[in-house]
């Protein structure tokens, strides 16, 4: 006795295709799947070929979207796709490829920035920029399958800001003490040392920070 894989349906009357499927489900589920596989197939062709980061991202949504679709006829045992190609192991594949792109550009833009800082000399503008790309790390959060690869990128923004902040109050106390400007030297070293001090870093983890400044405090203020 036959039985239709998707509705169901099943009796000495009711006669089924090569997939299983009753002459009702059989033509409708034909063209759903002929138009989602024509627009995965696009897809692909765009996730391979573009230069664009946005297009191959959005487009790896789109494909994971209509491959979700199809999945609804994998689960029930029919067969959507060419080469014995099941749509959860597209989806699978290609939310691996949206965050490995997502990834890519971040770590890019990180790169850029920190080869951007060895000409810009404004700590604000070098700032302004991490901050941006915290801002898509963040945005980029609710996307991601792997979290833990996109709080690394975090992480490294933040350690190269707070690098930055250091450096910068610094460089400013040793450019007063060459010029002989005691006070304004010590106070930004203070800065330096409140900033190390309050930051989200175990001081243990500064020890040699933290006594380099605090022994050029005791120093200048002999």
């Amino acid at each position: 006795m036959s039985e239709c894989k998707l509705c169901g349906k099943k009796g000495l009357f009711v006669s089924v295709n090569s997939f299983g499927l009753c002459s009702n489900c059989a033509p409708r589920v034909a063209i759903d799947v002929q138009q989602r596989v024509r627009i995965i197939i696009d897809c692909l062709r765009l996730i391979s070929e573009s230069k664009n980061l946005e297009t191959r991202i959005s487009r790896c949504d789109i494909l994971i979207q209509h491959a979700t679709a199809l999945k609804q006829y994998e689960d029930k045992g029919i067969s959507t796709l060419e080469n014995n190609i099941l749509p959860s192991k597209l989806i699978e594949r290609y939310s691996n490829t949206k965050d490995t792109l997502i990834l890519e550009a971040l770590n890019d833009e990180f790169e850029q920035l920190v080869a951007k800082s060895e000409i810009i000399k404004s700590i604000s503008t070098i700032i302004n920029n991490a901050s941006k790309i915290l801002l898509k790390v963040n945005e980029m959060k609710k996307q991601l399958n792997n979290k833990d690869k996109l709080n690394e990128v975090e992480e490294k923004v933040k350690k190269f800001v707070h690098d930055k902040k250091v450096n910068s109050y610094l460089e400013a106390a040793r450019k007063a003490d060459f010029k002989g400007q005691k006070a304004k030297a010590i106070d930004q070293y203070k800065e330096a040392l409140y900033f190390i001090k309050n930051d989200n870093i175990d001081d243990s983890l500064q020890a040699n920070e933290l006594a380099e400044v605090e022994k050029k405090i005791e120093e200048l203020s002999k």
